[in-house]
């Protein structure tokens, strides 16, 4: 087998417990314990390959802001990791002194 297919062989494979939390989710969308499985997988996948999962949990509970800011964070996460690289590693923070309130 030569690099790329098993590069590619390995970016497919799927962990036996994620399989078993997408078929729960199957029988009950709302079982919130196949999410948790599924939510810890997404957060050690580069988003691009995340962002599918974290888009089927917001529509499945829209209501839920703690799972939209389990979203948000890992987009603010790739934001601030590309931040950094295009500032050639020399990331700083501007702030301008004011709170919300202006003062």
């Amino acid at each position: 087998m030569s690099g790329d297919a098993a590069a590619e062989q390995a970016a497919e494979y799927v962990p036996e417990k994620v399989k078993k939390a997408e078929k729960k989710l199957e029988e009950n969308p709302y079982d919130l314990d196949a999410w948790s499985i599924l939510i810890r997988e997404a957060q050690n996948q580069p988003i691009d390959k995340a962002r599918k999962t974290y888009e089927r949990l917001v529509a499945q509970f829209p209501s839920s802001g703690r799972f939209w800011k389990l979203y948000i964070e890992a987009e603010v996460n790739i934001l601030f990791y590309f931040s950094y690289i295009a500032s050639d590693g020399n990331c700083s923070i501007h702030y301008s002194g004011k709170d919300k309130l202006g003062t």
